[in-house]
């Protein structure tokens, strides 16, 4: 169980996912990005506790940018604005590229894998973690395949997941209840991916698998 300091214990489930992808290199003194950040839990977390020497978090939305450039304040942490499938680096920027349970929003995969690889120096890694639909992902296999990234190791964490998302419900539905106006808690709860939701649901039944990535770039 990984050791967290007192703020950061009611985010275990969510830290343990990172933790895992992120965990699969050893991250000290790397220059790291992080497509989809999100409001930035992850990309603090990995720098805190995982010491890379810079860490950059990148995320569509300004709202979400502007979020996390206000509420974190770690040195060696920043956060920009972009497009995953169009990334605002230049060619070989960093050691390390990593995506959390963000490349199923992508209107294309083969364009963002292309990214990947032009941002990372030779060597480098791209660790990867989110869900698909079962039969989409031979689709996925492909898309790494055709990007020139070299398949380290692929890990169904589905019923990790699954054991998560069951542990940390009570908290996030009281949360949901306390904080969102009753006729849109419906819609929370599903986003959030609480139990009975349609996410959840399919993480039972096998119609959605849950996976993590290590691939990296080859060395000329």
């Amino acid at each position: 169980m990984i050791n967290l300091r007192a703020e950061d214990a009611n985010y275990r489930y969510y830290i343990q996912l990172y933790d895992h992808v992120a965990g699969a290199v050893d991250l000290r003194d790397l220059k790291v990005l992080e497509v989809g950040s999100g409001r930035g839990g992850g990309a603090d977390y990995i720098k805190r506790y995982l010491k890379p020497k810079i860490m950059v978090g990148l995320d569509f939305s300004e709202n979400a940018v502007r979020f996390c450039n206000e509420k974190y304040n770690v040195e060696g942490l920043s956060f920009e604005g972009g497009n995953a499938e169009s990334l605002p680096f230049i060619d070989n920027s960093f050691d390390v590229v990593l995506n959390v349970e963000s490349s199923h929003c992508y209107s294309s995969m083969n364009a963002f894998l292309a990214q990947v690889k032009r941002v990372l120096r030779e060597g480098g890694y791209f660790l990867m973690a989110d869900f698909r639909r079962k039969e989409a992902l031979e689709g996925l296999r492909e898309s790494f395949n055709e990007s020139g990234l070299t398949l380290i190791k692929e890990t169904d964490i589905t019923q990790n997941i699954l054991e998560a998302m069951e542990l940390d419900d009570e908290r996030k539905t009281a949360l949901i209840k306390k904080s969102i106006h009753r006729s849109l808690v419906g819609f929370f709860l599903q986003f959030a991916g609480t139990s009975g939701s349609l996410i959840h649901e399919r993480f039972i039944s096998g119609e959605t698998i849950y996976l993590s990535y290590v691939l990296q770039k080859g060395t000329a």
